[in-house]
């Protein structure tokens, strides 16, 4: 990943964060035709003792799942706020380009067929019913039905080697440029503009 010093996150908060708020990502491997190989699916992000790993699920139908019985390496790319920002909000507006600002996770590694998949589906299930009153509840299935569904998937859980974050929200601009543009997002009727905007000021305030 291409990272200049002024948009590097190197805080395993930060880029843990990152994953926990926007956990619907892709996974790349090799393909057997010499093109990547990818699947968009949600993982989760888990530490011990042995570092940084991510888990998930895809199908067994699915050619990518070769790639997790044989230990392939992967790259998982999971993409934050992001939003497209217009020169006419800085001042003076001109001479000034367009640009895109973004938050991204890429992490490196090798992967794994899970021992137990059914504990990967029920972290998967926990984590995003926790918004829901009261959540569904994994445990609560039938164990014949839930090795039926288990035979259709695959459980991976893939290594970290190597982690890199990334966050362009206009550091590199001048306070007053970066006040604008967070203004300018504000007034968006875009979800996505808005939720850039808070990032990007959740930045500045901590730089502060």
């Amino acid at each position: 990943m291409y990272k200049p010093p002024a948009f590097a996150i190197d805080d395993e908060v930060e880029i843990d964060r990152l994953i926990a708020r926007y956990p619907f990502g892709m996974l790349v491997t090799a393909g057997s035709d010499g093109f990547p190989s990818v699947t968009h699916l949600p993982m989760l992000a888990q530490r011990d003792e042995r570092g940084l790993r991510l888990i998930g699920h895809i199908a067994r139908a699915n050619p990518q799942s070769e790639a997790i019985r044989s230990g392939a390496p992967a790259l998982a790319v999971f993409t934050g706020a992001h939003a497209y920002i217009s020169p006419s909000w800085y001042e003076p507006p001109y001479p000034q380009v367009p640009t895109w600002n973004y938050e991204t996770v890429q992490a490196r590694g090798y992967l794994r067929v899970a021992k137990d998949p059914q504990a990967i589906l029920a972290s998967l299930t926990e984590r995003f019913e926790a918004r829901f009153e009261p959540p569904w509840e994994f445990a609560k299935l039938d164990r014949s039905f839930v090795e039926k569904q288990v035979g259709g998937i695959v459980a991976f859980e893939l290594f970290v080697e190597r982690v890199d974050g990334k966050a362009k929200l206009s550091q590199n601009r001048e306070a007053r440029d970066a006040a604008g543009a967070i203004a300018g997002l504000r007034t968006s009727g875009d979800p996505s503009d808005r939720a850039c905007a808070e990032e990007m000021q959740r930045w500045y305030d901590r730089r502060a």
